[in-house]
């Protein structure tokens, strides 16, 4: 795949909502860069229609603005389109639906992976060019890989860091309920329960980064670019020495591209 694209055939005037379990991100892009970026946690959806229309204002090119979502949360994704429908009056490509996918997948079932991690590892390929493993640290924690042309070619699934937490919590008589946090330089042994639970959180994850992109490399026959992302990604890059970028925004940059690609596609028929 050529990642090298022609800004002047880029639709420059484009709404991205990223629908995710924790939070709805807002964003424009000018060409293939942000331009403004709004984040809401799924409790203030009551906020996220004043977020759009004003979002949407904001692009300069009424006659070429565009809108495109990316969700894994089908009730939100209703709500969302109720808004774009009675605020802006303008149809929004939706990825997966009539926004194909941005990578081919190798898997079993491909309508059963989350366009998130479709859309996080598509940025990431179109930033490398080559194999990468893309490691999203949210509310579940995911680590996949594509290869060096450019196919999905699947990954893990973890429990994230902050259901971790909770878990022990709840399922324990006496664990208490942590928010996990960076560890202490040199810190080696949890010297209290907090500070075991965070480390068995923090190293734990770790490990299984590294452990299942080791894997990935064995089946690449060399190490793949490795990018975090999600909410926890700068944290769990801190904790090694191993991940090459941290980009928070990857999944949106994703969404943008497979919108881009479609309006290529068109260009070029």
């Amino acid at each position: 795949m050529d990642t090298q694209i022609n800004r002047s055939l880029v639709a420059p005037d484009l709404l991205v909502i990223e629908i995710g379990n924790s939070h709805v991100t807002v964003a424009t892009f000018a060409g293939l860069d942000v331009r403004t970026l709004q984040r809401l946690n799924r409790d203030e959806l009551s906020e996220l229609g004043d977020a759009i229309e004003a979002q949407w204002e904001s692009l300069p090119d009424e006659g070429s603005r565009s809108v495109a979502i990316g969700s894994v949360v089908p009730e939100a994704m209703q709500r969302v389109m109720a808004i774009i429908h009675a605020s802006l009056h303008v149809e929004p490509g939706v990825v997966g639906r009539n926004i194909r996918l941005p990578l081919s997948l190798a898997v079993t079932q491909p309508e059963t992976v989350g366009v998130d991690r479709v859309c996080s590892a598509a940025a990431a390929y179109e930033r490398f060019g080559t194999a990468c493993a893309v490691a999203s640290f949210g509310t579940a924690t995911t680590i996949d890989c594509v290869n060096d042309e450019g196919v999905f070619m699947g990954g893990a699934i973890l429990p994230g860091l902050a259901m971790q937490a909770r878990a022990l919590h709840e399922q324990t008589a006496q664990l208490p309920l942590i928010t996990p946090h960076p560890v202490m330089d040199g810190a080696v042994y949890g010297g209290t329960t907090e500070e075991a639970i965070n480390h068995g959180i923090i190293f734990g994850t770790t490990g299984a980064l590294r452990e299942i992109v080791e894997r990935y490399a064995t089946e690449l026959k060399r190490w793949p670019k490795l990018i975090a992302t999600g909410g926890f990604g700068r944290l769990i890059a801190d904790s090694c020495d191993f991940v090459d970028v941290v980009e928070p925004n990857l999944c949106i940059q994703g969404i943008a591209a497979a919108h881009r690609r479609q309006t290529l596609a068109r260009t070029d028929e």
